[in-house]
C-alpha cells in the first residue's frame, strides 16, 4: 500500500530548518576559512554551539523521518549514523573534561566523521534514493567532500614541515567551505516534492511546530549575530595602541631567517645597564595565542611580556628577555600534529647563545596557554637547554615525564579552565612525580583560564633566579 504523502506543512517545516541548517554551516565554514580553529576560543562559541547542536537535532529528525517515510531505510540509518557521529564531535568539544578526551583521540574522532560522511554520501548515491537527481547529486557531493577532507587530514599529519602544513591546512578550510553545497541539494529536492503536492486549503497551522521555527529563526538572528562580529573582530588586522607602540621602543626587533628560508620574527630586550663583560639569563616567553602574526609587536603585549619587561622586574632580575612571535597557523609546542615553530626557536636560541654574553646554565622559559603547551614542550624536547621553566595553563605529553625529573618546573593552572583543561598540567605533573621528580604545581581552584594576574603575585621571578644548572 502506498504511503500518504508527507503534507505540505511538513515540508514547509523541513525546508525552513534545512535552510537554517545551511546558513549556520556556512557561517561557521566562513569563520572557519578566517580565523581557523581559534573560533573555539572565542566568547560566543559556546552559545553558538548550542544553537547548532539544537538545529541540526531538529533538521536532522525530521529528515529521518522524511526518508523512512518514502522508504529510504538504509539512507535513514545512515543519516542517523552520520548525525550522531556529528553530535558525538560538538558533544567533546562542549563539555570541559570531554574535551580532554576529543584531543587525545582527534584521529579516532575524525575517522567516525569522516567514514559516517561517506555512508552518508553513498547511500544517497547508490541505493534507492538515487532515482531523486537532487538527492543523487548531494550524495555525490558528500563523498567528494568527504574523500577531499579525509585525504588532507591524513596528508597534514603526515608532514613534518610548518609551511606545508599551513597549506594543507588552509586548503582544508576551503573544501569544507563547500560542504554546504550539498545541503543546496537537499533543500532544491523538498522544495520541487513540495510544488509537486496538491493543496490542501488552509489546514490549521501546529503551535509546536511554529515555535520551533520562531526559536530557530531568533536563535540565528541574536547568536548567528554575535558568533560572526566576534569572528570578524577577530579577523581584523592588528592595530598597536599607544602602549604597544611604546614598548616596541623599548625593544629591538629582529628577524631570523634558517638556511632552507623559513623565518621567524622576534624581540629581543637587553638587561637594564647592560654590561658586555658579564654574563647574563636568558628568559624564553612565550606569548599566548592572541598574539601570533608577522607585525612582531604583538607578543609585547601577551602575558607574560609586560611583567618581565616592567623597569622594577628588569632591575631586580637582570636578563635578557627573548620573546618570539608564532605565525598565525604555528604554534610552540605542534600538540597532536599541529604546525609547530620550535625548531626555529631553538635555532635562534643557539644563535643568540652563540653571539650574546648569556650564561648557558640560566636558560629559563616560561609561557601562558599557548606558551605554556610551548614550555612543556620546550623542556620535553631540551631538558638539557634549561635550567627552569614556568609553564602556565598548558599541557604537554605524559610520556615525557621521566626525561624532566631534573628540570626545576613551578607549573600553574586554573582549575575551571575551559579552553586548556587543567588534566593537561596535572597529567604532565603527577607523571614526573611517578619518574622520582619534584616539580612545583599551584592550581587555582576557582580560576578559569585567566590566571595570569595571580601567576604574577607569586614569587616566581625569585624562585626562578634561584635555579641554575650544574
Amino acid at each position: 500500500m502506498k504511503p500518504k504523502p508527507l503534507s505540505k506543512d511538513f515540508y514547509s517545516f523541513l525546508i525552513f530548518f534545512s535552510s537554517v541548517s545551511c546558513i549556520i554551516a556556512l557561517i561557521q565554514s566562513v569563520a572557519l576559512v578566517v580565523i581557523g580553529s581559534q573560533m573555539i576560543g572565542l566568547q560566543s562559541f559556546d552559545s553558538w554551539m548550542w544553537l547548532v547542536l539544537c538545529v541540526i537535532a531538529v533538521t536532522n529528525v525530521a529528515f529521518i523521518r522524511y526518508l523512512a517515510h518514502v522508504g529510504y531505510r538504509w539512507t535513514a540509518y545512515a543519516c542517523a549514523a552520520s548525525s550522531l557521529a556529528v553530535f558525538f564531535q560538538y558533544t567533546l568539544i562542549l563539555d570541559r573534561e570531554l574535551r580532554v578526551f576529543y584531543q587525545e583521540h582527534y584521529h579516532a574522532v575524525a575517522s567516525i566523521l569522516f567514514g559516517s560522511a561517506l555512508l552518508w554520501g553513498l547511500s544517497l548515491t547508490f541505493t534507492k534514493a538515487s532515482e531523486k537527481r537532487w538527492l543523487r547529486l548531494s550524495g555525490s557531493l558528500t563523498i567528494i567532500i568527504a574523500i577531499s577532507l579525509a585525504t588532507l587530514f591524513f596528508l597534514y599529519f603526515q608532514t613534518g614541515e610548518g609551511s606545508t602544513k599551513l597549506l594543507i591546512d588552509k586548503t582544508s578550510r576551503w573544501v569544507s567551505l563547500f560542504g554546504v553545497l550539498p545541503s543546496v541539494c537537499l533543500i532544491i529536492h523538498f522544495y520541487q516534492e513540495n510544488e509537486q503536492l496538491s493543496p490542501t486549503g488552509h489546514a490549521r497551522a501546529h503551535t509546536f511546530p511554529a515555535l520551533l521555527k520562531l526559536a530557530a529563526f531568533v536563535g540565528l538572528l541574536f547568536f548567528g549575530f554575535r558568533f560572526s562580529v566576534e569572528a570578524v573582530g577577530y579577523s581584523m588586522p592588528y592595530k598597536p595602541s599607544a602602549n604597544d607602540l611604546r614598548r616596541s621602543k623599548l625593544v629591538d626587533a629582529y628577524h631570523f631567517v634558517d638556511k632552507s628560508g623559513d623565518s621567524l620574527h622576534y624581540r629581543l630586550l637587553k638587561p637594564v645597564d647592560y654590561d658586555s663583560t658579564r654574563q647574563y639569563p636568558l628568559i624564553v616567553c612565550l606569548h599566548h595565542g592572541g598574539a601570533h602574526g608577522k607585525d612582531n609587536m604583538q607578543q609585547l603585549s601577551a602575558d607574560p611580556a609586560p611583567f618581565l619587561m616592567e623597569l622594577p622586574t628588569r632591575t631586580k632580575y637582570p636578563a635578557f628577555i627573548f620573546m618570539p612571535q608564532s605565525p598565525k597557523g604555528l604554534g610552540f609546542s605542534g600538540a597532536y600534529g599541529s604546525a609547530s615553530v620550535d625548531s626555529l626557536v631553538f635555532r635562534t636560541i643557539r644563535q643568540l647563545v652563540g653571539r650574546l654574553p648569556i650564561d648557558r646554565k640560566r636558560i629559563y622559559v616560561m609561557g601562558i596557554s599557548g606558551g605554556g603547551y610551548g614550555s612543556w614542550h620546550f623542556i620535553s624536547m631540551h631538558p638539557e637547554l634549561f635550567a627552569a621553566a614556568i609553564p602556565i595553563c598548558g599541557g604537554g605529553d605524559p610520556k615525557y615525564g621521566p626525561q624532566l625529573v631534573n628540570v626545576p618546573i613551578w607549573a600553574f593552572h586554573g582549575a575551571r579552565d575551559r579552553l586548556a583543561p587543567v588534566s593537561h598540567s596535572r597529567d604532565m605533573i603527577n607523571a614526573i612525580r611517578r619518574a622520582g621528580g619534584k616539580p612545583k604545581y599551584t592550581e587555582y581552584e576557582f580560576a578559569g583560564h585567566g590566571i595570569w594576574d595571580k601567576v604574577g603575585e607569586e614569587e616566581i621571578m625569585e624562585w626562578m633566579f634561584a635555579q641554575h644548572k650544574e
